[in-house]
């Protein structure tokens, strides 16, 4: 069997890896060419955004788990869709991603959780318990402004941000991460978790600022 075009539309690949039978020998080289395009934006995200959770041989794990379970998962994508190059790729990355933020999630399954904010400080919060997405604002312009407003945090708590917001669950009142990961967190940052509580706040209320402030300019 000939190895696909490298210049084959993403879906197509996907389309190929979803139809695998007896002889998967066309969608195993579909996923071939698959995994090479996007491995390393793959890495490159588990490693920033889990790296202090999992450590680095958990991460390149976690990649290789997350291509596994793409091509035995790809007849779950609508690769019918109709969309040109670049929001092909977007699209297939945002669902490695997803995959990835899954099998993350699933390792921490059932385990005893930690609450990410006091009763106390929620009062005075004046923000979401939650993900700054939900800062309210017109849709592109708070993502245009949350992606600004990012860089104006401190590395460490842009780090709290990124680590409490993989355990983020629309459903609930109150945001919770298992007690694992926050001691994992702790000992990455050097803090107690009670001061990254109060660290994930600040920076809640930085972006809301932030936020508002610029709002319409």
């Amino acid at each position: 069997m000939a190895s696909p075009s490298k210049d084959i539309p993403e879906f197509e690949l996907i389309r190929r890896m979803a139809d695998h039978g007896p002889d998967s020998s066309e969608a195993r080289a579909a996923w071939s060419l698959f995994y090479t395009r996007h491995y390393r934006f793959v890495a490159r995200v588990c490693t920033h955004r889990h790296g202090y959770l999992l450590g680095l041989a958990a991460v390149n794990d976690l990649v290789q788990d997350t291509f596994i379970n793409a091509f035995n998962g790809a007849r779950t994508f609508d690769h019918a869709e109709e969309c040109g190059a670049p929001e092909q790729e977007l699209k297939c990355r945002g669902w490695l991603v997803a995959i990835a933020h899954n099998l993350v999630r699933d390792r921490y399954r059932g385990q005893p959780e930690v609450r990410l904010i006091d009763d106390a400080d929620l009062e005075l919060a004046g923000v979401p318990d939650g993900n700054p997405d939900q800062i309210p604002a017109p849709e592109n312009e708070r993502l245009r402004l949350l992606k600004s407003g990012l860089g104006l945090l401190s590395d460490a708590e842009q780090t709290v941000l990124r680590a409490t917001m993989l355990w983020w669950q629309a459903e609930r009142e109150h945001q919770r991460m298992p007690e694992a990961a926050m001691q994992q967190l702790s000992t990455e940052l050097g803090k107690s978790p009670d001061t990254i509580r109060q660290m994930r706040l600040r920076a809640l209320r930085k972006l809301e600022k932030y936020v508002n402030d610029n709002l319409g300019q």
